[in-house]
């Protein structure tokens, strides 16, 4: 079995969960269709072998730094990170029992799924058996994410500014891990937990574009249905912007801008009688 030097696997174990087939609520997912709490999510019966991938993706995530400056350039697009490192996550998931696993998720896109009600934070199962590092540090970034759905009162109430904020933990975690192994990452055509997960969605948010329209579309895509705020992920009313770039023309939050662009697309209005504010905002660049 494949492992990442100088990491220990003895750190945390996560219980095996009882057999079930739980409703899926939230995740990461891939592909054109959009997340939904329809999806049926099933146990599968754990192996050694999972339980030693998960221990290191666990591991891994308790690692998790935040690259300086990241933080704060994500704020001023009006995205707050849940946690300030991967040891809070991981905090979190053995405070709250939080189970771990692999499951078959059928038919659903999602690479992994918060499911409340079950407190179970499941890794589709097309994982299962690889424990290259490329994929080990993928799973820790889906935790990264799942965990930030689990934090508060973990209920299965998403939004738009909630995927947000959990969409930029599993970011911060990928580029933590670019920094400290500079090949991770370079082909991830293997894997759509990489290719279109969590290596996408780190280009997204660090685009170069000032505007944002890649993520924009993406994400009014995957989550433009959803409410614009949720429980604990209030969209911020002011963003703050660098002193150089003056108090005017202020970016409009990031939720917001795609709640916008989602609501145009689905009456098919033209932008230019709206107004000037539906225009595309520019972000300070990091």
């Amino acid at each position: 079995m494949g492992s990442i030097p100088g990491i220990s696997i003895n750190r945390y174990t996560p219980p095996l969960p009882p057999r079930g087939n739980p409703f899926v609520t939230g995740g990461l997912a891939t592909g054109a269709a959009p997340l939904s709490a329809y999806n049926q999510a099933g146990s599968v019966v754990q192996t050694s072998q999972d339980q030693a991938i998960l221990q290191q993706a666990l591991t891994l995530l308790g690692q998790v730094r935040h690259l300086p400056g990241d933080d704060e350039y994500l704020k001023r697009m009006g995205v707050y990170p849940v946690f300030q490192n991967g040891q809070q996550a991981l905090q979190l998931i053995q405070q709250k029992g939080i189970r771990v696993e692999f499951g078959d998720m059928g038919d659903s896109p999602a690479h992994a799924q918060w499911i409340a009600e079950q407190n179970r934070i499941m890794i589709n199962q097309r994982y299962r058996g690889d424990s290259s590092p490329a994929t080990l540090y993928a799973i820790s970034e889906a935790l990264y994410h799942e965990a930030g759905h689990a934090a508060g009162n973990g209920d299965d109430q998403s939004s738009i500014q909630e995927e947000l904020n959990c969409l930029a933990l599993n970011t911060l975690a990928h580029r933590f891990h670019r920094v400290i192994n500079p090949y991770y990452g370079q082909s991830v055509a293997h894997s759509p937990l990489l290719s279109d997960g969590v290596t996408l969605y780190a280009q997204l948010f660090f685009d170069p574009d000032p505007q944002k329209r890649a993520l924009i579309r993406r994400v009014v895509q995957k989550y433009g249905d959803l409410p614009l705020e949720s429980p604990g992920h209030p969209v911020p009313r002011l963003l703050s912007v660098p002193r150089s770039t003056g108090p005017i023309n202020a970016p409009a939050p990031l939720a917001q801008q795609i709640k916008t662009a989602y609501w145009l697309q689905q009456v098919s209005r033209p932008i230019n009688p709206i107004s000037q504010a539906l225009q595309p905002a520019t972000f300070p660049a990091s």
